[in-house]
């Protein structure tokens, strides 16, 4: 996904855009703290949108040959070129592709717009930049989703007072394209030195223009306002002109409070998706305030990261049929009463720091959850599990309950797919009682790092570790096992690094009969839990004694992460 913080108004020619002043920034993914610096690499890799401009910059057009279509064949190529894997150079694309005998910009408007839609913002940036006909058809891509408010690099309000005005200009034009607003950490902040000392101040002077295009945003289908609680009750013509709209599918206000709840149980709006992050506004009021009740059949999706004890007044009161994904944190009703309000539940995120109120009696539960994620053990956890991914790591040097916990928990949830991780000092008998609890396991993650106060290791320590448990792993029925070690970057590109990698996998494909993927790799601190820069195997086959280890099929990047993919949807037997 691209960063951007250029958009130029169209003021040039008939077929140029000239440069002018920033007006706002665009970044399309989710809720977390964004860099909105364009990083364009030395040697840019081919992209769709770049190969067809050079080549309309470049080539005239050429006639096509008899019988074939104009559209079909330029469709053929573009196929072509989104599936290579290793794209070619520049040179062999020209002069491979269909693309080198057509003029990109006489194809139908509505081709170029479909292409367009597929294309990063970055490329369809670029592609505006060049004249008045590529600013026209690629604007909607551009518009359609619009990220403000990084703190440390973006000028929020200024910004965000500049992408109003801009849409409003010329609202017929521009406001239907508009699908998803996304108003993140910095929309509202404004560098302060108040008391001589250096900081962020809040600035809400934008919101009146923020009221004005929500008023005309009638195809917004996604909205995401970070400080939505201080901005409602700075204006509150922003929390109405938000509760008048009529087509939201996802609703996401971190900050919450009174006016807030006001905002969402007012909305015309019948939503899918509803978001709270943190309650800010003083002491929540006793009783029943949640504003969930009206979205009783709409509602699929409800995330209260910090807040989960929003539910508690209401959760006896409405059942939610069609919720089939719950993210919850803080204080939590019993899982029994969250079975009873969500009884079609998939899957299931506990947040961080939680509680959870004990049962006082059997736990009629879920037969099933496809996923469970959470952050601290859950040893009275009443259901199966398909998936169980373990957000703490265990065999920490404080955390024996933890560990002890655990058991309980992956024993109740036996699930069929396992991510965690684990101390290369975790004893062998926790190992053996933790492969005892998970009869039904055929594929895990596991990434093995230090328990002390670092969370690295280096290679020798991970090699060690599994040598040293290979008897334990020797009896599982595992398909797949992708496990990497807490540490510095092994590059493939090593001959050293990648002999020892493969000889890991070997020493695992010889030693578990029914291993038929693995993956080894290094996991890097500062990224997500499970993202690991891993080589992939497959046994492409087994020699008839155990003298001999398997033959391995060394997969690229793109057929390891298939493989993950489709382990990580194995289902139960």
């Amino acid at each position: 996904m691209l960063s951007l913080n250029h958009f130029y108004d169209e003021s040039g020619p008939d077929h140029s855009c000239q440069r002018q002043d920033p007006i706002f920034m665009h970044d399309p993914r989710t809720l977390r703290p964004l860099s909105f610096s364009p990083r364009v690499p030395d040697s840019p890799t081919p992209t769709v949108i770049n190969v067809v401009y050079f080549l309309h910059a470049t080539y005239p057009p050429l006639k096509m040959p008899s019988g074939e279509s104009y559209s079909a064949r330029s469709h053929r190529a573009l196929q072509a070129l989104a599936r290579n894997d290793h794209p070619r150079s520049l040179p062999d694309l020209i002069h491979h592709s269909a693309l080198s005998r057509i003029q990109f910009l006489s194809l139908n408007r509505d081709v170029l717009s479909t292409i367009s839609s597929f294309c990063p913002v970055s490329d369809a940036l670029q592609l505006a930049l060049t004249c008045k006909d590529a600013y026209d058809f690629t604007m909607p891509r551009i518009l359609a989703d619009v990220s403000i408010g990084d703190p440390g690099e973006d000028d929020g309000p200024d910004r965000l007072e500049a992408f109003c005005h801009f849409m409003l200009a010329a609202p017929h034009a521009r406001m239907k394209h508009l699908r998803a607003l996304r108003l993140l950490d910095g929309a509202f902040a404004r560098p302060s030195n108040a008391g001589g000392r250096n900081g962020w101040g809040a600035d809400y002077s934008p919101a009146d223009s923020l009221a004005q295009l929500l008023r005309q945003a009638t195809n917004l289908r996604v909205i995401h306002i970070r400080d939505a609680e201080p901005l409602f009750q700075a204006d509150p013509a922003v929390q109405e002109a938000l509760s008048q709209l009529s087509n939201l599918k996802e609703l996401s206000l971190y900050y919450i409070g009174n006016s807030t709840l006001r905002a969402i149980a007012q909305l015309r709006s019948r939503p899918a998706v509803i978001e709270n992050g943190l309650w800010k506004d003083g002491p929540r009021p006793q009783g029943d305030i949640t504003p969930f009740g009206p979205y009783v059949s709409s509602l699929e999706h409800l995330k209260l990261w910090e807040c989960g004890c929003m539910l508690e007044s209401i959760v006896d009161k409405y059942v939610w049929p069609n919720v089939h994904t719950l993210d919850i944190g803080g204080r939590i009703a019993k899982i029994s009463e969250l079975a009873h309000a969500f009884p079609n539940l998939q899957r299931l995120t506990f947040f961080l720091e939680f509680s959870v109120k004990q049962e006082t009696g059997p736990a009629v539960c879920w037969p099933e959850l496809d996923y469970l994620e959470t952050s601290a053990p859950i040893p009275s956890f009443p259901s199966p599990v398909r998936r169980l991914q373990i957000q703490y790591p265990i065999g920490t040097t404080m955390g024996t309950q933890n560990d002890l916990k655990t058991l309980p928990l992956m024993e109740k949830t036996n699930p069929v797919v396992l991510s965690c991780t684990i101390s290369h000092k975790v004893p062998e008998t926790m190992l053996e009682r933790m492969k005892g609890c998970m009869p039904s396991l055929r594929y895990m993650e596991l990434i093995v790092n230090d328990s002390g106060s670092r969370s690295t290791i280096n290679w020798q320590s991970f090699q060690d570790w599994v040598e040293r448990n290979l008897e334990i792993m020797r009896t599982t029925s595992i398909v797949g096992l992708c496990i990497a070690f807490a540490g510095p970057s092994m590059s493939p590109a090593n001959g050293d690094a990648r002999r020892r990698i493969t000889n890991i996998a070997r020493m695992l494909t010889r030693t578990i009969k029914t291993l038929e993927y693995v993956g080894v790799g290094q996991h890097d601190s500062i990224a997500p839990m499970y993202e690991v820069d891993c080589e992939w195997f497959r046994v492409a086959s087994r020699p008839a004694d155990d003298a001999h280890a398997p033959s391995l099929d060394s997969l690229s990047r793109s057929e390891g992460e298939r493989v993950r993919a489709y382990l990580l949807d194995t289902p139960r037997e």
